[in-house]
């Protein structure tokens, strides 16, 4: 196996460039898993960003109080033992005896509470997200008992409560060292602790003796930011990483024809959509493009973009995906994959004739529409971004747009696009699937770089769907509710990904979580 993984890298040596990676035989003696991310990764401060792929890493090294069952069904215990609802708005959690921080510090009801109520009350100018923005009050019953008030029913409770931002911080030792020095020197609960960090580049996690549910089965986990997928490949087949996720369509029957390696699938939990500028104030738009007017500011031109796009050959291109026309995942029934799945409906959807249509709709003559700026990562979470981002502007080209593409690599991407709503007329996206927070995305008070969306009516149809707690009463409210999404063509909703990874079979065992989620709780040494 060592000698065909040499031969093989020796033809791929000039990919890894400079990379500083670490051999995934640990030489202490210790078990030792490398897996490859592909970055960038955000601060350590749990609250004060969304991106999942820094939250796989988080999750190693805090608890939240329940967390998503890796099946897909249901929640499962974390700080909290147990967990009741004791009325439509009241949930009541009983926490762990003994459990604490890695510094010592005990994860009781007052910890919880300063958890939820930093995040609901930021200090300062503290980019925290507005997770809790249903909760009314928290309160302290005992030490090791607290019960969250929501203002109303929330029928996403459960989810919102194991979303990302839910893990808790020592409150103690935050109030201390402040925020930059927590996210330098960060303190979790973790089954991990963290042993060593380089920013951005390589995060080293070790087995926790005294975590409450025992201690985990490898004892070191190391996320390794490997930014190019070819690179990955490299350091997989050379045996300096264990794992890898999103590896791309001309590397799979390498990897699994080499000895020791695996390939396995399952739903990213994520889909890949464009977003299309709709308004002109939102993010840094208005200083850095004080005198431009976006075509997409007219609806018949982002109908015509949406009708424009064959999502089944751009799902192909992407090489592991599926069309889709709805922004929530076909597992969930909130995805009814009954429609928006439907490979039949999804294909009826691609119309250029009807694209011409309401570009001249629009105002503009035939074959001369109008310049649509479009911006792209690279790679994308999920890969082939760039490859997909050509593919759908040769589409918009061939019904009268011009299409100026502009591919960024995934930093610069999130940096000067994304992060900062520099996106113009059209922006290429990866975006998680989950429907529980998805309707305030969309709502007169969510604040977001990218767009500003205000419908009343549609606002209406998202407050009564957080409300209503019978399922089939809030189901027929999301159908109201996807008909002003599609109407909208703000988020033109591309394909959902599934997740091809590789896998170092023979010394790791690992099943992929159904939420897409790159973290290692349940990671097993495999049967020799």
């Amino acid at each position: 196996m060592k000698t065909a993984r040499i031969l093989i890298i020796a033809s791929l040596v000039l990919l890894l460039g400079a990379l500083a990676i670490v051999p995934a035989a640990a030489q202490d003696g210790m078990s030792e898993f490398v897996f490859a991310h592909g970055g960038p990764i955000r601060p350590m401060d749990a609250h004060s960003h969304w991106y999942g792929s820094t939250h796989w890493m988080l999750k190693l090294y805090y608890d939240c109080l329940i967390w998503r069952a890796a099946d897909g069904d249901g929640y499962v215990p974390e700080a909290a033992q147990s967990w009741e609802a004791v009325n439509d708005t009241t949930w009541r959690f009983h926490l762990r005896e003994g459990a604490t921080f890695h510094n010592g510090e005990p994860v009781d009801a007052a910890a919880v509470k300063w958890n939820i109520d930093r995040v609901r009350h930021p200090i300062g100018d503290i980019p925290l997200y507005q997770q809790w923005a249903f909760v009314k009050e928290v309160v302290v019953v005992d030490e090791l008992t607290v019960d969250i008030h929501t203002n109303e029913p929330h029928a996403y409770f459960e989810y919102d409560v194991s979303y990302n931002g839910c893990e808790l911080l020592p409150p103690a030792y935050f109030e201390e060292v402040g925020q930059e020095g927590f996210n330098r020197a960060p303190v979790g609960s973790g089954p991990y602790t963290l042993a060593e960090i380089s920013e951005n580049d390589r995060y080293v996690f070790e087995a926790w003796d005294d975590y409450h549910s025992g201690r985990p089965e490898v004892d070191r986990v190391i996320y390794q930011v490997i930014p190019e997928p070819s690179a990955q490949v490299a350091a997989l087949l050379a045996g300096q990483v264990d794992m890898m996720t999103g590896v791309p369509v001309p590397d799979r029957a390498t990897l699994e024809g080499a000895d020791g390696i695996s390939l396995l699938s399952e739903s990213a939990n994520l889909m890949h959509h464009l977003y299309a500028r709709v308004d002109t104030e939102s993010g840094a738009f208005p200083e850095t493009f004080p005198d431009y007017q976006p075509a997409t500011l007219d609806h018949n031109v982002r109908m015509a973009i949406t009708h424009a796009l064959d999502r089944h050959l751009l799902a192909e291109v992407h090489g592991a995906a599926q069309g889709r026309l709805a922004r929530v995942c076909s597992y969930y029934p909130e995805g009814f994959a009954d429609k928006y799945a439907d490979a039949d409906v999804v294909a009826d959807w691609y119309n250029p004739d009807m694209a011409r249509e309401y570009l001249a709709a629009a105002g503009y003559a035939e074959g001369e529409g109008p310049t649509l700026y479009f911006d792209t990562d690279a790679v994308s979470r999920g890969g082939s971004a760039k490859e997909v981002s050509e593919v759908a502007a040769a589409m918009l080209e061939d019904v009268g747009f011009t299409v100026d593409l502009t591919v960024r690599d995934s930093s610069a991407f999130s940096v000067e696009v994304s992060r900062a709503g520099n996106n113009r007329d059209l922006m290429h996206i990866a975006l998680g699937c989950g429907p529980a927070l998805l309707p305030l995305f969309y709502g007169c008070d969510w604040s977001s770089v990218n767009y500003s969306i205000c419908n009343e009516e549609w606002d209406a149809v998202a407050d009564a769907i957080q409300v209503t707690i019978d399922m089939d009463e809030r189901l027929s409210l999301w159908e109201q509710w996807w008909q002003h999404y599609i109407d909208t063509a703000q988020t033109i909703t591309l394909y959902e990904v599934t997740n091809v990874m590789a896998l170092n079979t023979g010394e790791f065992d690992f099943t992929p979580r159904k939420d897409g989620w790159m973290t290692f709780r349940g990671l097993k040494l495999a049967d020799m």
